[in-house]
């Protein structure tokens, strides 16, 4: 099986939220509803304040607690690319999968009280294409690769981000130090 993940600068971030807009765009999102979510966060304290833009979807994890965490087991992963799923045919709208994620990325829809969260493209993945959100970052700070390229550059966690070590997210943050790989 063949899985991917994320690759994130957030010095190359703009904060543009191209990337939200994209993904909104190809799943035909209504209005309030987000997969990709760029997140600012205020760190340090006066006079040395900071922020820092992070993007943040969901990160199909290794060991995703969402997954386990749906009674009806309406969440899969997907044997060709390690997409975690929701199956909104047999999802309840218990929001447990929300409470138990620790990126935040299930989010419940009012209209069909069912959940919803990022499908890593699936549909664009089968023909070949990156997912909505990597292919219109300006600048490269989001950036989608097979996780095998990436899995050790970087690092495993940033300053807000919950974590990885439970849920083994897909997703590596370029550090100091660090080039990013080429496009």
């Amino acid at each position: 099986m063949a899985t991917y993940g994320w690759l994130y600068d957030a010095k190359r971030c703009i904060e543009c939220r191209a990337c939200e807009a994209a993904c909104k765009q190809w799943n035909r999102l209504e209005p309030g509803v987000q997969y990709r979510k760029v997140r600012v966060k205020e760190m340090g304290h006066w006079p040395h304040v900071r922020t820092q833009a992070i993007s943040m979807a969901c990160n199909h994890c290794d060991n995703p607690l969402c997954l386990r965490a749906c009674p009806v087991k309406a969440m899969y992963r997907r044997q060709e690319d390690g997409a975690v799923i929701i199956d909104e045919s047999k999802c309840v709208g218990c929001r447990l999968c929300e409470r138990f994620c620790p990126y935040g990325a299930p989010s419940f829809n009012e209209k069909t009280g069912k959940m919803m969260k990022c499908t890593m493209c699936y549909d664009r993945l089968e023909l070949g294409l990156e997912p909505a959100c990597a292919t219109v970052c300006p600048t490269g700070a989001l950036q989608f690769k097979p996780w095998a390229e990436i899995a050790n550059v970087g690092v495993a966690m940033i300053e807000n981000f919950n974590s990885p070590q439970t849920t083994r997210p897909r997703i590596r943050f370029v550090a100091d130090g660090w080039p990013a790989p080429g496009r």
